[in-house]
């Protein structure tokens, strides 16, 4: 007989017990906060039902979120908390990450059976002897730029940044893809002063005026800009890259071809599943944010709410979601290729697969 359960979620980010002080410092250093957690989620029978499960046996999956909890991962939280998972006969539990190179390398070495990253992860560790593909696009394009002080610069062009320091994580991808896309764009990569910082100084960097522009993201940490700078009474502003010469695609979810050839009806659960919340999250953004404050209140609300709206408009491209198109991801090979002089003769079909994508997928739940 179908059960009613509800999903009770234990994880190491609540804030109880912690101090105003700790909170804050928590919010504002997600890209630093370097502890180890896992969501792991049970049947919880001292709980209100809400959801049904439409499955006796379950499989565990793992998930490995790329960095730290925020609105990139809406629809991952959701498909879990609402039971998406269940339904598809799945059991996942949600790890954090250390950033998407070592998240996919750690999905090719058989450590997670899925996880959050992009092209660029994915070229690396095929260069390098793996052997990961991505089964679909969350982010539909790049989802970065350079965010501002509007009350200092104005930067409305790549040829804006010249002469102004440029800071971003030293690890970060922007420190190859900026001087590249200058480039691109006809702006000498050297008429920049592009510094390697610590992440979790970037934004401070920014509004306290050591840095003119610095990276920040959608879904991430542009909202985190833009509340540290109203605080200080000044107002962020930022250009993408996307919008000069820079059809390239981001993040989405990552298995290994292991798991596609020997596993693949559980690749296609977990994809449709994910994808249904994703889309919930897209329709319903007010309650996906608060589902994430809930599983881990340590969040901010606000910014919250900010990442899953941002999310929502990066995974919306044509077509059933998660879609790549192979134009475009030959595109973003030889872009990627070029900026880090990596082999080039990787195909399209290397890097990502729509074979687990259904109409289904695009078509949500309730």
């Amino acid at each position: 007989m179908t059960q009613l359960h509800r999903t009770k979620c234990n994880n190491s980010l609540s804030p109880k017990g912690l101090s105003a002080m700790a909170r804050n410092a928590i919010t504002w250093l997600l890209p630093a906060f370097s502890s180890l957690f896992l969501l792991a989620c049970s049947p919880g029978d001292d709980e209100a039902p809400a959801e049904q499960s439409t499955s006796s046996a379950t499989e565990k999956v793992s998930f490995n979120m790329g960095w730290l909890p925020q609105g990139s991962m809406a629809g991952v939280i959701v498909a879990l908390d609402r039971g998406f998972y269940a339904d598809a006969g799945l059991e996942v539990e949600i790890a954090r990450g250390f950033g998407g190179i070592r998240t996919v390398n750690e999905i090719d070495q058989g450590m997670f059976d899925f996880g959050y990253g992009d092209p660029l992860a994915v070229i690396l560790n095929r260069n390098n002897g793996g052997k990961t593909r991505m089964v679909g696009a969350i982010n539909d394009r790049w989802p970065a730029g350079l965010c501002f002080v509007t009350e200092r610069n104005q930067i409305n062009t790549p040829t804006d940044l010249v002469g102004l320091r440029v800071g971003g994580g030293q690890s970060s991808p922007m420190q190859v893809i900026v001087p590249a896309w200058l480039e691109q764009n006809g702006v000498d990569k050297d008429s920049i002063q592009l510094m390697q910082l610590d992440p979790a100084i970037v934004v401070g960097s920014l509004v306290e005026g050591t840095i003119d522009a610095g990276e920040c993201w959608l879904g991430n940490s542009l909202a985190i800009f833009q509340k540290r700078a109203a605080e200080a009474g000044l107002t962020i502003d930022w250009i993408e890259y996307g919008d000069f010469n820079f059809d390239l695609y981001g993040n989405g979810l990552v298995t290994a071809e292991t798991t596609i050839d020997q596993h693949p009806e559980k690749v296609r659960a977990f994809v449709s599943a994910t994808y249904r919340g994703y889309d919930w999250a897209r329709n319903n953004p007010q309650a996906a944010a608060d589902i994430m404050v809930k599983a881990y209140p340590v969040l901010d609300p606000a910014i919250t709410l900010q990442q899953v709206q941002e999310i929502s408009d990066l995974i919306t491209g044509p077509g059933v979601l998660g879609w790549m198109d192979e134009t475009k991801v030959s595109n973003t090979i030889d872009f990627l290729s070029g900026a880090y002089g990596m082999d080039e003769s990787l195909s399209a079909s290397e890097i990502y697969t729509n074979e687990f994508l259904t109409p289904d997928s695009d078509q949500g739940g309730q």
